[in-house]
């Protein structure tokens, strides 16, 4: 059966297609890029939604294990040093935490092969990858590069 909308009757929300993109001019020589700024690039420089979608895009990563995370040995002693003092640097990956600000914009990525890495894996925008904590902390000590 189906309904009429009338004006009383609030619109259905139409879901938002999010098209995951990266801006050429925030990538490195070899096509680099932060997490934070493929995430700025895909939600048109929108600061709440882009810290939304990096904490998401970071957990996805994270749940996949993916290897092609680097970061300077500077800003990975930054990040330990933070670890040890709060935690949160690795679990709280949420749109209301300072800390994926932090993170994401050291964790660096061949851009266009993350975004073909996020579409081969179906990752979805809107949904929460959250990973366990000790799968957080070994990703970031096993698995991110130095460069």
């Amino acid at each position: 059966m189906a309904t009429e909308q009338t004006e009383d009757t609030p619109p259905e929300e139409i879901p938002v297609e999010i098209v995951l993109r990266y801006n050429k001019d925030d990538t490195d020589e070899h096509g680099f890029a932060s997490v934070w700024n493929v995430a700025s690039a895909t939600c048109d420089g929108d600061t709440a939604r882009t810290r939304d979608m990096a904490g998401r895009m970071l957990g996805f990563l994270c749940k996949k294990d993916y290897e092609h995370v680097v970061c300077s040995s500077t800003d990975a002693s930054y990040l330990d040093e933070w670890f040890e003092r709060d935690k949160a640097i690795l679990y709280n990956w949420k749109a209301d935490s300072e800390t994926t600000d932090a993170i994401t914009q050291h964790a660096y990525v061949p851009a266009a092969a993350m975004i073909s890495f996020l579409k081969r894996e179906k990752f979805k925008p809107t949904a929460n990858y959250s990973p366990r904590r000790a799968d957080r902390v070994a990703w970031f000590q096993e698995k991110w590069g130095l460069g």
